[in-house]
């Protein structure tokens, strides 16, 4: 219906689903949900919307009133309808069903579909935890459900708490089986985040996707700091804005608490984080390290998993315990590097000498990690079109080996597609490992992979090997490379 904005970076898909969404050829009010971690860009995205389609935005800001936030959106209705100032409500179901009449006599003037977009709704359900159920017997009346008939009107409910948001829709909610699409905004991948900073040296595109992720508003709150082209520039650019005490980045992960609800008990989720941080991955070793019974651990665990703070890795072959991790980068980079070493980085001009004493542990826990997660991607996504290999789900594994007394971890495992994880009919198609490391790889490298393949026995008997590394592959292995390897350097992973 409306091109995409120039100012918008990337977005293609999100911007085509939302101006469908707006299509005027469906009657009646039609709602969305779009939701995602603060500084996505979602504000941006709508207010694109808004002004494309001349619709009105409310934003709820965190006030503890319900008649301070009814005022709010009072003013701004009146505002975007042209009614004279003194617009008052005395509940959200009377404002709510304002705005809808009203775009609805808009939209019956304009012949075409009118917006309505309530950004922040987690700061009204503090106060005015009724709206959902407001909504639901507002889409009721004025729906398609009871064949329509109404004017086009669309309804974008909006949010940064994921832990809110995520369950808007859930079953027993209000508004489950509601909406006409449910949106997530997540961050850049590695390459289009390199494109937004305009880093063309993959290795620094690397560690600074491994502090920040792909979170579009960093690039615009660091923009007074000049963008690291080299790994001096790096280590500058991290005192200058994560690592100092003055900067906002700093207390991100703070903000990023104070955004979730469910999150009462800060220390304890901090000190979960911190556990985490230091290598625990399972419930059990968590608790024990944090002094508390084991039963305790399931609620702030889903709720750091609901929000989007931890992910929980499943083995793709073996029917395990998954494995915890921090999700998110910044927050990885947060409770790993700084918090061990708050009392340096809180002291006025000590960065870089934190820095200089980190860096060892950024490399091993944060980079080389990153990097096989990187290389997980890569497959999934990138890996089947290049070579024309078609994989499916994509995870780690550890394999037993007798003959070693070890289990091998295999940093990257894909099924074949159609086949499910943990299932012993399930067929593996690639085998991989990922070496973030000064040195080439050499042929040493594949022939920990033959064996393991080995190991895996007639399941893998056809699945191709690969060998992602930061520092390409010895003259040996590039020239005698048997056929069924892929060698993947850190080069190519960035490249379109």
């Amino acid at each position: 219906m409306w091109p995409k904005p120039s100012m918008l970076f990337d977005r293609d898909v999100e911007w085509v689903r939302l101006t469908e969404f707006m299509s005027s050829e469906l009657d009646s009010l039609r709602l969305g949900v779009l939701y995602g971690r603060r500084r996505q860009g979602k504000t941006e995205l709508v207010h694109q919307l808004c002004d494309a389609s001349s619709g009105f935005y409310a934003l709820a800001l965190e006030q503890h009133s319900a008649a301070l936030a009814l005022q709010r959106f009072a003013d701004g209705l009146a505002d975007w309808a042209g009614l004279p100032t003194g617009l008052q409500f005395s509940n959200w179901e009377a404002a709510l069903e304002t705005a809808i009449r009203l775009a609805g006599d808009r939209a019956s003037r304009d012949g075409r579909a009118q917006l309505i977009v309530l950004d922040e709704l987690p700061f009204l359900l503090t106060h005015s935890p009724e709206v959902p159920g407001i909504v639901q017997s507002l889409y009721e009346q004025y729906g398609p459900t009871r064949g329509g008939g109404h004017p086009p009107v669309r309804l974008i409910l909006c949010g940064s708490a994921l832990s809110s948001m995520s369950g808007l829709l859930s079953e027993r909610q209000a508004l489950y089986g509601r909406a006409q699409f449910n949106l997530c905004l997540t961050a850049f991948d590695p390459i289009d985040a390199a494109t937004f900073w305009g880093i063309a040296d993959p290795d620094i595109a690397l560690r600074l996707h491994a502090v920040v992720g792909g979170v579009p508003g960093y690039r615009v709150l660091t923009a007074d700091v000049p963008v690291p082209r080299s790994v001096g520039d790096f280590g500058r650019w991290l005192s200058a804005t994560v690592l100092n005490p003055a900067h906002a980045l700093f207390d991100e992960v703070d903000l990023l608490f104070s955004q979730e609800p469910g999150i009462a008990d800060r220390g304890l989720y901090y000190g979960i984080l911190a556990a985490v941080a230091k290598g625990e991955s399972t419930p059990a070793r968590i608790s024990s390290r944090l002094a508390r019974p084991a039963n305790t651990m399931s609620y702030p665990l889903n709720v750091l998993r609901r929000a989007g703070f931890i992910a929980y890795d499943e083995d793709m072959l073996r029917a395990r315990k998954p494995i915890i991790s921090i999700a998110d980068p910044i927050m990885r980079f947060h409770h790993t590097i700084t918090i061990p070493r708050l009392q340096v980085f809180q002291r006025p001009g000590r960065a870089a000498e934190g820095w200089q004493e980190a860096q060892s542990m950024f490399e091993s826990q944060i980079l080389g990690p990153h990097f096989e997660a990187l290389a997980r991607e890569w497959t999934s996504s990138v890996l089947q079109r290049r070579y024309d290999l078609p994989v499916g789900w994509t995870g780690t594994t550890f394999v037993p080996c007798r003959e070693h007394g070890v289990s091998h971890q295999l940093d990257v495992v894909s099924l074949s597609p159609g086949d499910m994880p943990r299932t012993e009919s399930a067929k593996i198609a690639l085998i991989g490992e990922a070496k973030y490391t000064n040195a080439p790889c050499g042929e040493r490298h594949v022939a920990r992979l033959e064996h393991v393949r080995t190991l895996l026995g007639q399941r893998a008997a056809t699945a191709r090997l690969a060998v992602f590394s930061r520092s390409g592959f010895t003259d040996e292995l590039v020239r005698d490379r048997p056929e069924d390897v892929l060698l993947i350097a850190l080069t190519e992973m960035y490249e379109r």
